[in-house]
C-alpha cells in the first residue's frame, strides 16, 4: 500500500469512526451541558429529567389537590425547596392535583423574634447562602403521630456528613460550615403544617 492509499485509508477510518461515535458524543454533550432550569407545571405522571424537564435545582410547590410527588404525600401550599433534578432521573408524580417546579429561590432565612431561624418548609438549605455558619441548638416544635423529622448536614456535593433523627435526643448541638447544604425533612413521607425546624444561635 503506497503512502497515497494509506492516507485514504486513514481518512476514511476516521470518518467511519467520527459518524459512529457522534450519536455518543452529543449524547454525552446534551447530558452535561449547562441548563437553565425553567418553571413548569406537572400532574399526574412520569417523567425524565433531561427530556420532561431541564436539570438543576428547583422550589416543588403544590398547586391544589393531594399529590405523591418522589415518594412523599403532599397537599395544597405544601413546599419542598432546593430539590435538585439530575438527567436521566426518573420523576413520578401520583395522586389527583397539579405541583409547580420553578428555579430554586434560595431565599435567606431571616432570625425571628425569638432570636432563632424558624424553617418552615422541608427541603435543601445552603449555609453561608440562606443561614449563616456557626453553632447552633436543633430542635423541633410540634407534634406529629406518624413520625418526627429527620435532618442532615450534606457536603456542597451532597455527600451525607452528619444525621440527626430526633428518635433519642430532643435537640442536637451543629456546626454547618459555609458550602454545607442543611437537608431538613419535617417528615420523611408526608409533609407537616405542624412542624417548625428550629436552629438557634450559639
Amino acid at each position: 500500500m503506497n503512502k497515497f492509499k494509506f492516507t485514504i485509508f486513514i481518512f476514511i477510518v476516521v470518518i467511519c469512526s467520527f459518524i459512529i461515535a457522534y450519536p455518543y458524543i452529543t449524547d454525552f454533550i446534551n447530558r452535561y451541558k449547562e441548563v437553565e432550569p425553567k418553571e413548569m407545571t406537572l400532574k399526574s405522571g412520569e417523567y425524565i429529567v433531561g427530556e420532561d424537564m431541564n436539570q438543576g435545582i428547583y422550589d416543588i410547590e403544590v398547586i391544589n389537590g393531594k399529590i405523591k410527588f418522589m415518594q412523599k404525600e403532599l397537599s395544597a401550599k405544601d413546599k419542598i425547596l432546593g430539590v435538585e433534578l439530575t438527567n436521566g432521573e426518573h420523576i413520578g408524580v401520583e395522586g389527583k392535583g397539579k405541583v409547580r417546579l420553578s428555579p430554586a429561590n434560595f431565599e435567606t432565612i431571616k432570625m425571628s423574634k425569638a432570636g432563632q431561624y424558624e424553617i418552615h418548609h422541608s427541603g435543601f438549605y445552603k449555609i453561608g447562602l440562606q443561614l449563616p455558619e456557626g453553632e447552633y441548638i436543633l430542635s423541633y416544635a410540634g407534634k406529629t403521630e406518624k413520625e418526627k423529622p429527620f435532618v442532615q448536614i450534606l457536603s456542597s456535593n451532597r455527600e451525607v456528613l452528619n444525621t440527626y433523627d430526633f428518635e433519642d435526643k430532643k435537640n442536637y448541638k451543629i456546626v454547618p460550615k459555609k458550602g454545607d447544604i442543611l437537608e431538613i425533612n419535617k417528615c420523611l413521607f408526608f409533609e407537616s403544617d405542624s412542624i417548625v425546624i428550629n436552629l438557634k444561635p450559639l
